[in-house]
C-alpha cells in the first residue's frame, strides 16, 4: 500500500466511520528502493489507529497470493485496497476491491466509492 492510498482509503475511512466492528490491515512490502522495514514501521506509526494492524511482508507471500487470487497478471499485489465482510476467510476472495495499477478488471481507487462500499458492508 502507497502512503496515499493508505491515507485515502485507510486513515481517513477509518476517522469516517467510527464503527467498532471496522478493522484496517496494512501489510507494507519493498517494492521500491528506500521500502524496508524501518520505513513501514515509521508508516504503522503514523496510521495506528486503535482498529488499525500493520505487517512486514519483506518476502512478498502474501503480495503473491493475492496478486495470484485477484488474476493481476503481475507478480506482486501493491496498492491494492480490499474490503471484507464480516467471518471473510479468505484474504484472495474480497467483497469488493481497488486498485491503483494498470490493471483493467476492477475500478482504480476512488477513496468515496471505495467508502460506500464499506458502510454497505458495515450494514
Amino acid at each position: 500500500m502507497c502512503l496515499a492510498g493508505a491515507s485515502g482509503a485507510g486513515a481517513e475511512l477509518l476517522a469516517a466511520l467510527p464503527h467498532s466492528e471496522l478493522r484496517a490491515h496494512y501489510v507494507w512490502l519493498p517494492m521500491l528502493p528506500p521500502d524496508d522495514e524501518q520505513a513501514a514501521a515509521g508508516a504503522a506509526q503514523r496510521f495506528a489507529e486503535g482498529r488499525t494492524l500493520h505487517y512486514w511482508d519483506a518476502g512478498r507471500h502474501l503480495s503473491r497470493y493475492v496478486a495470484e487470487r485477484l488474476q493481476l497478471g503481475i507478480p506482486f499485489a501493491w496498492d491494492v485496497y480490499l474490503a471484507f465482510g464480516p467471518g471473510a476467510a479468505d484474504v484472495g476472495r474480497p467483497a469488493f476491491w481497488m486498485h491503483q495499477l494498470g490493471v483493467t478488471h476492477a475500478p482504480r481507487l476512488d477513496s468515496a466509492e471505495f467508502r460506500r462500499g464499506v458502510e454497505a458492508l458495515l450494514t
